[in-house]
């Protein structure tokens, strides 16, 4: 059976209580990242278009789907 993955907008009202490393002003958008109903984790993108997961700068990634395949094999490891 396949896993459903969502991945749906955070209210830029929330973005304080998620966001790590980053000030509001350098972030585009927040996205919540959910399997089964569950969030497995967050992505930003950045407004110069690198995307970041669970609010983290330590590393950055080049495409929204590269980010999210990371917080997958993180949950699988």
């Amino acid at each position: 059976m396949e896993e459903t993955i969502k991945i749906r907008a955070v209210d830029r009202n929330d973005w304080s209580t998620t966001l790590q490393g980053f000030g509001p002003e350098e972030i585009q958008q927040l996205l919540a990242v959910y399997s089964s109903e569950q969030v497995v984790g967050t992505i930003c993108e950045s407004v110069d278009g690198k995307f970041y997961v669970n609010g983290l700068p330590e590393m950055e990634y080049f495409s929204l789907q590269a980010a999210a395949a990371s917080l997958f094999k993180d949950k699988e490891g």
